[in-house]
């Protein structure tokens, strides 16, 4: 009996009365669940942290296509010195490595480009390191994968207040100004019904859903970064994604 009396409070009734209304409408389903979820994919496939692409550059002789080659960022390529003219004319390729006289190199690039001034520094580095450079301070890299820094991160935390503010706004002021509209308002006053109970369900309602809400998003952003699909991989002498 202490059940059933518990079950017919005003404020269980009306707090079920909320989650009916909130199962019976596909769209909020949509826009509760499925969109933020969408919209985290997305995001995070389209701004994903990336390792640089190797850049691609013509060689015309093959000694120096050996030495470019020993830098795995660079993609070498040997053509003749017509083809590779063209090949930089074209945008094939972002930079022109040819020999000179007295054993020298010239470098053809373009100096506005980003991937032609990289594509020399790095290719110059390679050519002195193959002719016997050593650098008289020795370095090394410490890469850095530390959760937290990467783009989906950040992504996650603004999906969820999005999520928030529209639960808020939709779930609360826009459903007692519909309740109003559609005159649902009058008959309900008409009941035994407490009004705080009546604010109080829509609060109590929207509570539990949020746990719900926040559990599905952070367990999908979980998931997600664990997937393969957000890890990089180092093919050949190229990062495939």
């Amino acid at each position: 009996m202490s059940s059933r009396r518990w079950a017919d409070q005003p404020l269980v009734q009306l707090t079920l009365v909320r989650f009916r209304e909130f199962w019976r409408e596909p769209e909020a389903i949509f826009w509760v669940f499925v969109f933020p979820i969408l919209l985290a994919a997305g995001l995070g496939l389209a701004f994903r942290n990336r390792p640089p692409e190797a850049i691609g550059i013509a060689a015309v002789t093959p000694e120096l296509a050996r030495s470019l080659r020993q830098e795995k960022l660079l993609e070498v390529e040997q053509l003749s010195a017509a083809a590779a003219e063209e090949a930089l004319r074209t945008g094939k390729v972002a930079l022109l490595a040819a020999p000179a006289a007295g054993g020298a190199v010239v470098y053809r690039y373009d100096d506005t480009n980003p991937e032609g001034r990289t594509a020399r520094m790095l290719a110059e580095g390679a050519i002195q390191r193959a002719a016997g450079r050593v650098d008289p301070v020795p370095t090394s890299d410490r890469l850095m994968r530390e959760p937290g820094s990467r783009y989906i991160d950040f992504l996650i935390p603004g999906l969820l207040g999005m999520n928030l503010m529209g639960s808020a706004m939709w779930g609360l002021g826009f459903a007692i100004v519909d309740a109003r509209r559609k005159k649902l308002m009058k008959r309900l006053i008409a009941t035994p019904m407490p009004r705080h109970d009546y604010l109080l369900s829509f609060v109590l309602a929207r509570l539990l859903l949020l746990v719900v809400e926040v559990g599905v998003l952070l367990g999908f952003g979980a998931w997600y970064s664990r997937s393969p699909c957000a890890v990089p991989c180092w093919n050949s002498r190229r990062y495939v994604f």
